[in-house]
């Protein structure tokens, strides 16, 4: 694995300039309608699970902007003690890498303890994202139910709510920052790829995969 690298701060956007895009988007992009979830304010839970986007890291070993966005808002619910545990899930890229161990290397170089971290390295897609989440918090326990704060992309929430509450979790949403330029290209970009998950999603019943996710998760290797 490529080691850490120094990597200039993430521009934020302002609370303001963030509603406003927002406002924007909803009133300009139609296809982005309809996305957003509700996100209430937050309350104690048991893990913090940050999701990954592939390729997580660049060529040069730097992560990505986009999982960048999302590390940030789950290291900083994290330290503000919304939760106990880092729960990183996301698994081979293809390339060389693994999300959910690229997470976990962002999150040490940033002082989290590795006694709070815990990682999910296999999953392939949102939905076993949640079903393999679940089960690494629960084991074999068909009775646990894990409130968990759920930390991704804007537009992709709504979509991820479904599937870990389907692989039987509580489910909290919390979203990553947008991008500080252009956010409504972002917006289309995004909106575009999740109508497409929605379609593909009508062909297969992705609430009873994610229930099976879980259970393979759980079952000794």
């Amino acid at each position: 694995m490529p080691p850490e690298h120094p990597v200039p701060p993430v521009p934020r956007v302002p609370p303001a300039t963030r509603a406003a895009a927002l406002a924007l988007l909803l009133a300009t992009t139609g296809c982005a309608r309809g996305l957003l979830p509700e996100t209430p304010p937050l309350h104690p839970a048991d893990a913090i699970v940050v999701l990954g986007n592939r390729p997580p890291v660049d060529a040069e070993g730097n992560v990505r902007p986009e999982l960048r966005r999302r590390l940030e808002k789950g290291l900083a619910l994290f330290r503000a003690g919304h939760a106990p545990l880092l729960v990183f899930t996301g698994g081979p890229d293809g390339r060389g890498h693994v999300e959910a161990e690229e997470m976990r290397r962002f999150a040490l170089a940033r002082g989290v303890p590795a006694e709070r971290i815990r990682i999910e390295p296999r999953s392939r897609d949102t939905i076993e994202n949640a079903g393999f989440t679940v089960a690494l918090l629960c084991g074999a326990d068909p009775t646990c139910v894990p409130e968990l704060i759920v930390v991704s992309a804007p537009f992709h929430l709504r979509r991820a709510r479904r599937l870990f509450e389907c692989a039987g979790a509580r489910v909290q949403l919390a979203a990553a920052e947008l991008p500080a330029e252009d956010p409504d290209a972002y917006a289309r970009r995004f909106a575009f790829y999740e109508r497409f998950a929605r379609l593909y999603y009508g062909f297969i019943d992705p609430c009873r995969r994610s229930a099976e996710a879980r259970r393979r998760g759980a079952a000794p290797p």
